[in-house]
């Protein structure tokens, strides 16, 4: 990971997938590590692309996404989950990326990821859905 993220207002998309989005909302577990992530969610900063252009790029590779939706650095800090810039570059199985960026949950407990997730939703939630 590289350099703490400190634009508090930036926000950072996250992408849903289509099989987690009930009635047009993204599931609170969308907002948490998943078991394969080791603590660290992936997100895309707003700063260095748009929504429609993290969409194409996560789906081009062969992942699903139903929907992006965004929550700023400022809202994982409320929750102490620092986010970092971690530009990913071009391998064999992936595209470059250079607007990744990880959300570090693991200060905490596992057991509290849930909670986080489900306040950081609500979060996403009222912002709204940012593609498509």
């Amino acid at each position: 990971m590289g350099e703490p993220l400190t634009n508090a207002d930036e926000v950072l998309f996250r992408q849903i997938h289509p099989n987690c989005i009930y009635d047009g909302e993204p599931a609170s577990d969308r907002f948490k590590p998943q078991p394969k992530d080791a603590g660290l969610m992936s997100v895309d900063r707003a700063s260095l692309t748009d929504a429609a252009t993290s969409h194409a790029l996560y789906t081009k590779t062969g992942n699903l996404s139903g929907a992006v939706y965004g929550v700023t650095v400022g809202e994982f800090g409320e929750e102490v989950v620092e986010c970092r810039d971690d530009p990913l570059q071009v391998t064999e199985d992936a595209l470059a990326n250079p607007a990744h960026a990880l959300a570090d949950y693991t200060p905490h407990e596992e057991k509290k990821w849930k909670l986080i997730s489900k306040r950081l939703t609500q979060k996403a939630k009222a912002r709204g859905r940012l593609h498509p």
